[in-house]
């Protein structure tokens, strides 16, 4: 991912009961933070920078077979990136979307039952929530901002993204069968967001590290 560094995150936990079991529904609670950006084509791009957003949601998870799982869970998150065209000018886009994922688990039991290694797929659906525009024209020292719906902008995308996601997380177990979960993962857009004649084409990536408590559930 263009202009994206390696994002690394250690947790030190320390555990004072069981954690919720692998085969055991889980419902749970996350916030992070993100760094996305858009894989752009059709135009001439000399730079981008990616913009860094925040991420909340909920999650519950049910047992299929085994160290198998399912993973549902909705969020709330922001994307959006910052690029410079040739010839045009630097544009800045900050979308907001609600999302939700069904992503396969599978797990790994770390230190007995004390905490667990797991890895996440799946596809997601986001609903976009809002998207505004900054554009700052190249041989123009006047700033355009507003929706990217508006018709001055040129640039109205799509009300509906639809993305994959994957990547992996560890579940420690603290107290009273609670569990603190840390995931790092990476989201792909399938479709370009971009809904207007002009011929390029964007579609959404996101690298996202989130923290959360998990309840058994029943």
């Amino acid at each position: 991912m263009t202009h994206i560094k390696t994002l690394t995150v250690t947790a030190l936990a320390m555990g004072l009961a069981a954690s919720p079991a692998a085969g055991q529904f889980t419902f749970g609670v996350n916030a992070g933070a993100s760094l996305s950006d858009l894989t752009v084509s059709g135009v001439g791009i000399t730079s981008q920078e990616g913009r860094r957003g925040i991420l909340a949601g909920a999650s519950l998870t049910l047992p299929v077979s085994g160290p198998l799982g399912l993973r549902l869970a909705g969020s709330y998150l922001q994307k959006g990136a910052t690029f410079s065209l040739v010839q045009i000018g630097d544009v800045a886009l900050s979308l907001d979307y609600v999302q939700v994922a069904a992503l396969g688990r599978a797990s790994l039991p770390l230190g007995g039952s004390r905490s667990l290694l797991y890895l996440l797929a799946g596809p997601v659906i986001a609903w976009e929530t809002s998207c505004e525009v900054t554009i700052t024209p190249v041989l123009q020292p006047i700033v355009q901002m507003g929706g990217c719906d508006e018709e001055a902008l040129k640039t109205p995308t799509k009300n509906v993204d639809f993305a994959v996601s994957g990547g992996a997380g560890v579940l420690l177990s603290v107290t009273g069968g609670m569990g603190l979960s840390l995931d790092v993962l990476y989201t792909h857009g399938l479709r370009s967001i971009y809904d207007g004649e002009l011929d390029w084409t964007g579609h959404n990536r996101a690298i996202s590290v989130q923290a959360g408590l998990v309840f058994p559930v029943g």
